[in-house]
């Protein structure tokens, strides 16, 4: 079932939808609706503690260090020409991922994180390690 509603966007990112949907042969509202499933992902994260796995991107001038190992699973760096590029493999508290990802913040000039996979009922610290 499909809801339909009224939305106002500004001209240029309307011309940019427009020329996505073109080059994509795909339409405004399957775009939209992608854009929108992400954003509320990642918004209704920050709402309760619960337990995810994702990846967190960082960019950063130097090798980084990385000492949370509690959460992370793997990791990978590559020297790039905009300097160091890691990806981190992560699963545990969401908490953990934010306080990690905000520590790295501090030493990159980038820092993203995309989650891959969360539970969707709130856990216990004592359920997910």
């Amino acid at each position: 079932m499909k809801r339909r509603f009224g939305v106002s966007l500004p001209e240029f990112v309307a011309s940019k939808l427009d020329e996505l949907a073109f080059t994509t042969n795909s339409d405004r509202s399957t775009i939209v609706t992608k854009a929108l499933e992400e954003y509320l992902h990642e918004d209704l994260h920050e709402h309760y503690e619960h337990s995810c796995l994702g990846l967190i991107i960082l960019v950063s001038e130097k090798p980084l260090s990385i000492r949370e190992e509690g959460i992370v699973r793997a990791q990978f760096t590559v020297k790039a020409s905009v300097g160091y590029i890691t990806v981190l493999y992560v699963e545990g508290l969401y908490g953990r991922v934010k306080k990690l990802r905000q520590n790295m913040s501090r030493k990159c000039t980038v820092t993203r994180y995309i989650p891959l996979f969360c539970t969707s009922r709130r856990v216990t610290r004592s359920e997910f390690k």
